[in-house]
Order: structure tokens, then sequence, then C-alpha cells
């Protein structure tokens, strides 16, 4: 479903080939149709603005009608720090878009929610399947989604975190068609979602890592 990706100044914008539906935490976010564009931008380390605020002032600088549109904010380098990672597994298109910072992580200890450190913050995953999905069947896919990002990051990092204290995750489907009921982890649909969603993890932590090493 990605027809193309640009990164015009501290955004990126991909576009997509066909009007989907998607079900978001972004602060633009919720359950949303007539979507086209996925935005990733940019911030300020130091952000204190009003986020809506910031999205609206961002669409209306790229020319974008913000009914078609969902936006991720992120304090870390985009032109460094993104990642598309697609395959087709089982007939089953998933591309995920994934930007990534990791100086405000988090991890979860018996019940509690362990916090260490402030800055670029974020994960934002866009998960963009090939697939008309019911609503169940996206919400299948954001839980199975949350639960690779956590078993990844405890496998990368030896336990020390699990996500970032603001990460934010988005699947995207085609909104025209016979919708797929179910994504869980035995259907096909879950089964491409979890193996995509890993190698986009992993590649994006290698890639955040060895950018903070060359610093």
């Amino acid at each position: 479903m990605i027809k193309d990706v640009k990164y015009p100044g501290r955004n990126i914008i991909i576009t997509l080939s066909e009007e989907a539906t998607a079900l978001t935490s972004t602060v633009d976010g919720g359950l949303r149709s007539g979507i086209r564009y996925v935005i990733h931008h940019q911030v300020p380390k130091n952000f204190m603005e009003d986020p809506i605020e910031e999205v609206t002032r961002t669409h209306r600088e790229l020319a974008i009608n913000s009914d078609k549109a969902i936006t991720f904010l992120t304090a870390t380098e985009l032109s460094r720090n993104h990642v598309i990672h697609g395959e087709v597994i089982n007939g089953v298109e998933v591309e995920v878009s994934v930007t990534m910072g990791l100086t405000n992580p988090y991890r979860i200890d018996g019940g509690n929610v362990i916090t260490n450190g402030a800055g670029e913050s974020t994960i934002n995953m866009a998960i963009i399947i090939g697939r008309p999905l019911t609503v169940q069947a996206m919400i299948d896919v954001i839980t199975l989604a949350a639960q690779v990002k956590a078993l990844t990051l405890a496998e990368l990092t030896g336990n020390a975190m699990h996500g970032t204290t603001s990460d934010a995750i988005a699947v995207v489907t085609p909104s025209n068609g016979n919708k797929e009921p179910y994504a869980g982890p035995v259907t096909v649909i879950g089964k491409a979602v979890v193996h995509v969603v890993r190698e986009a993890l992993v590649r994006a932590y290698n890639t955040y890592t060895k950018m903070r090493e060359s610093k």
C-alpha cells in the first residue's frame, strides 16, 4: 500500500496507494477513515507546545488535508532513525514504518512501571497491511505489535527496557473490500504481523544504536 516516501524538512510523508482506514494512538488518532498519508514529524527535543496545534501547523505547511493524514510526533532525528521494512508472507503484505529514539525508556517489573532518563523518547510504528480488517482485527494487530515490541526490546537490551513512555502505534488497512474478521496470533495475518514487526524493530534498533555510537 505504500506508493511513495518523501523526506521534506523535518518530516517523512508516506503516501498510500489507496484510501485507508486507520486505528491509531497518535495525537490525531482514534478510528479514522479516508486516510491517504502517514506522516512522521520531528519536533524539538525540548518540545512543550500543544501537540494538536503542532500537527495542524505541520499539515498546513505540507499542504495536506488533516482529514486524510495520521501524524506521529518524535524528537528523534528522522533522517537517520527511520526504517521501512515490508514482506509478503503467505499472501499477506505487511509494511512497517518505524522511527526510533530510546532515551526515555521504561520497563515493567512486578506490576510496576520503571522509567529512566528523558529525551528523544519515542518508538513510533505504522503497520500497513494490504488486506481490509474489521475494527476487532485491527485491535488484534495492535495487541500483537505491542507484545512483539516489548519482547524484542527486552531481548535486545537484556530486559533493560520494554518501550518508551511516549510510544505510538497505528494499524492501516484498505478501506474497501471484504474485511478480515480476525488477526490474532494463529491467523495468517497475525503471524505475518509478528514476523515483520520484529524484523522492522531489529533493523531500527541496530540503526539507532550505530548512530549513537558514531556521535
